[in-house]
């Protein structure tokens, strides 16, 4: 499987939005844990912040996509999409979280799409800090190599139907977004979580801090 789905929905996005590169940073390419990352910005006076990040390493036995899509300009959730493919099998983690300000959080459309692939082994649950925000109907999943035209097909349609909300979504106080939208992103600064632990392992708050002030969540 290709991992080229953070590219295909920042097409859809760029489409209906018109995504503006931000400047280069440190960040662009960096090496961690014997992987090497490539990472940008983009920001949308229509939207708000999208990131996509990449990481391969290991001889090309380990590849990994993410995207963070942060609306700050229209009332719907934020999106976090982390795809890695390591040792034959396929790991993902497809996260909405409610920071709306006045939109009711609806669930019923994305839970409808995670139900159509209950086959492919969800992983395990473990209670953290931003349980009372994250979508129950966020998707984790281990897949097989079988499993992984399944696995893509998930993660666009998923993707799409939250582009779509996008696109519907009504305008809001950019300023009163932003509270919520940081409260979830300086939490995984000061608690962690799955994908945030290693930066803050190997470079501490600070340089993490920066990397997803400056580039991945805006």
């Amino acid at each position: 499987m290709k991992l080229d789905h953070s590219d295909r929905l920042l097409a859809q996005l760029n489409e209906l939005f018109d995504l503006t590169l931000c400047p280069p940073s440190e960040y662009e390419t960096f090496q961690m844990v014997g992987l090497d990352f490539k990472a940008q910005g983009y920001e949308s006076a229509k939207l708000g912040h999208v990131s996509v990040q990449t990481a391969s390493g290991m001889g090309g036995a380990m590849e990994m996509e993410s995207m963070i899509v942060n609306p700050f300009s229209v009332d719907g959730p934020l999106f976090s999409l982390d795809l890695i493919s390591a040792q034959g099998k396929y790991t993902l983690m497809m996260e909405l979280y409610d920071t709306l300000v006045d939109t009711p959080r609806d669930e019923a459309p994305f839970q409808a799409i995670k139900d159509r692939y209950a086959h492919i082994m969800d992983i395990p649950h473990k209670p953290n800090w931003y349980d009372d925000i994250q979508y129950h109907a966020s998707c984790a999943k281990l897949a097989t190599p079988e499993q992984a035209e399944d696995l893509s097909k998930l993660i666009m349609t998923y993707g799409q139907r939250y582009v779509e909300l996008l696109k519907d979504a009504a305008p809001c106080d950019v300023q009163r977004k932003r509270v919520k939208a940081d409260a979830y992103r300086d939490g995984l600064l000061s608690h962690g979580g799955p994908a945030t632990d290693a930066f803050l392992k190997f470079w501490g708050p600070e340089k993490t801090g920066k990397l997803f002030t400056e580039v991945l969540f805006g």
